[in-house]
């Protein structure tokens, strides 16, 4: 074993300085661990899923992974010994598309206003509503209370009265209630309708209308997008970057709390990329966070020349924040005004939402893939959305000059699988080498699905994961739901799902696309590295991989399907370093209490 262990420290290449008390009697020197986590079961979610009871940690990656006396001896006379009494360690979880930042806005709300007092005026107001005159008179009676200038947002209920005035009012009825204030209505999911003056908050920051707000004759067209809402808010109402980074950071926190050790998602504005910069240079990120570059489309006329002109910097950055390819604002909207083949009724038809060739989003997807960027962290919606995604990576890859091998080097991604991939559509992603990034959090919302476009599809639609894996094709996991502080099980509740098929009514949806826990966490953790282009570095507890992982308090191969949302986060640890514990769990086990409580 000792031998083992020298060989061990002249592979990792490192020149070490080791004390006296870390020096074992015999031949040459030997490293020794920092920490040695024994007596557990270690679910490595390695290649061959191997299990262990024990694994060692020194600095910010794993030493080795073995038994509990190959492990221990590793240990030296500074050695932290933590005995896991049984309990399951799994890799960290990989959340391949989410809005942390756009969260912790709505979560750390008051920590912001205290930061930025102009942010109290940003606050929502539930308005619930007969009619839309109704609406109208309640609106009007909201903006009148508010000083010239400062925002007015407000949300319809009911869903049908709310869409019904997004329908029907126009940008002048819109600006006849509130002639001297911003003012953003919330309609039905990410839906949203707003008057001249919050577009010209837009205008007056950047010095140009956005070209998403208006039509081919530069006329508003009075919708505003949840990523322009992002953008609104980390951009142009706070006013510090260091603000975003006070509350990032608390978010981090949290998702650290469910077991999350890495996240990616679209970053559109640089305010928040220099509030990222500013924790990790400080030390002070809690997860790591792979970025898909949008901030060049942000307010830009001429995104396409931007990223023409940008060189791939793909996996460039550090070990916690780097860049993940290229992102765009979505290429549809959401559901229920998604883009589908799908058949269904003539009014469920009529307020799909499917952007022409003309786009601008789609003018800047083409001459991004041209010319040579990775194409990912996009909201997709639709089977229709997915064929004209599938479109542009081939037709402008051919444009690049690029052949097969190059094509499915770059690892597009396509995020969601909300009624789509169809097969056709596995088929041609697979040749392309796309990595689906899909949300079981649809599952839940099925029984909608099925109503607008029937059983069929929503049986076979959404989230088709086991047919993508059948056919031989990649996926991996995201949650893209900021509810997750709030739902019972938190990242455990998305295995739930996957692995069940089950709604939050207890109804199965696509039971044939139902695949294994042991599955379900591969795709989670190991094979969502290789979304993040981390495959080298992160996703399974393996010699030389950062240490990033979780104690859980049961095991999680052993509980039920139906059980998963159960299990808890007793401690997560990224890098080496505890992020979190479980109050409970630190108090009994003597550790220091760590991170926000969940």
């Amino acid at each position: 074993m000792k031998a083992l262990v020298t060989i061990f420290s002249m592979l990792i290449g490192v020149s070490l300085i080791v004390n006296p008390g870390d020096v074992r009697a015999g031949k040459g020197q030997v490293i020794f661990a920092d920490t040695v986590y024994h007596n557990g079961k270690v679910l490595t979610v390695d290649q061959k899923f191997s299990i262990h009871s024990a694994f060692a940690v020194r600095g910010t990656t794993i030493m080795a992974v073995g038994s509990d006396k190959d492990m221990l001896d590793l240990a030296g006379a500074r050695t932290v010994r933590f005995d896991l009494k049984g309990r399951t360690v799994i890799p960290g979880f990989i959340d391949t598309h989410n809005h942390l930042f756009d969260y912790a806005v709505r979560n750390w709300r008051k920590d912001l206003e205290k930061l930025e007092p102009q942010m109290r005026a940003y606050r929502r107001i539930k308005l619930k509503v007969k009619s839309i005159a109704d609406a109208a008179k309640k609106i009007k009676a909201v903006v009148a209370k508010k000083k010239p200038g400062l925002f007015v947002r407000v949300r319809l209920r009911p869903i049908r009265i709310a869409e019904e005035f997004g329908d029907r009012m126009t940008i002048k009825d819109l600006d006849a209630l509130a002639p001297n204030n911003p003012l953003v209505v919330r309609l039905r999911g990410t839906r949203r309708v707003a008057n001249t003056a919050t577009f010209k908050l837009f205008s007056d920051h950047y010095g140009v209308m956005p070209p998403e707000f208006v039509d081919a004759k530069g006329r508003l067209v009075g919708g505003i997008g949840s990523g322009d809402m992002r953008i609104l808010v980390a951009e142009i109402l706070v006013k510090k970057s260091s603000s975003l980074a006070a509350i990032y950071h608390k978010e981090m926190q949290a998702w650290a709390a469910h077991g999350v050790t890495t996240f990616s998602t679209s970053l559109p504005t640089v305010k928040g990329l220099a509030a990222f910069r500013m924790l990790d240079e400080a030390g002070k990120m809690a997860i790591r966070f792979a970025y898909g570059h949008r901030m060049g489309v942000t307010a830009n006329p001429h995104a396409p020349g931007f990223y023409a002109r940008l060189g791939d910097l793909s996996g460039h950055g550090s070990d916690y924040i780097w860049f993940n390819g290229v992102a765009a604002r979505g290429l549809d909207s959401s559901y229920p005004r998604m883009c589908s083949t799908v058949k269904a009724k003539a009014k469920i038809k009529k307020r799909e939402r499917c952007y022409g060739r003309e786009d601008s989003r789609l003018k800047m997807v083409f001459a991004a893939i041209k010319a040579g960027h990775r194409f990912t962290n996009t909201h997709v919606f639709g089977d229709r959305a997915v064929d004209y995604t599938l479109d542009l990576i081939e037709e402008a890859s051919k444009a690049g000059g690029f052949g097969p091998a190059e094509i499915r080097s770059k690892r597009h991604g396509i995020d969601h699988c909300g009624m789509s991939p169809r097969p056709d559509q596995i088929e041609r992603g697979k040749k392309l080498n796309v990595v689906w990034s899909c949300a079981p959090k649809y599952i839940d919302r099925a029984a909608d699905m099925a109503e607008d476009y029937g059983y069929d599809a929503a049986h076979n639609l959404t989230v088709p994961i086991k047919a993508i894996l059948n056919a031989g094709g990649r996926v991996v996991l995201e949650m893209d739901d900021r509810r997750i502080h709030g739902r019972e099980g938190g990242a455990m509740r998305h295995l739930e799902w996957v692995v069940t098929r089950k709604d939050s009514n207890g109804q199965v949806w696509g039971k044939h696309q139902a695949i294994s826990k042991r599955t379900a966490l591969e795709l989670f953790t190991r094979l969502a590295a290789y979304y993040v282009l981390r495959e080298d570095r992160l996703g399974s507890l393996e010699t030389g991989k950062l240490a990033d992982f979780v104690i859980l308090d049961k095991d999680y191969l052993a509980v039920s399907g139906d059980d998963l949302s159960t299990i808890k986060v007793l401690m997560t640890v990224v890098g080496g370093r505890t992020v979190y514990t479980e109050p409970k769990f630190a108090e009994a086990e003597g550790l220091a209490k760590v991170g926000l409580k969940r």
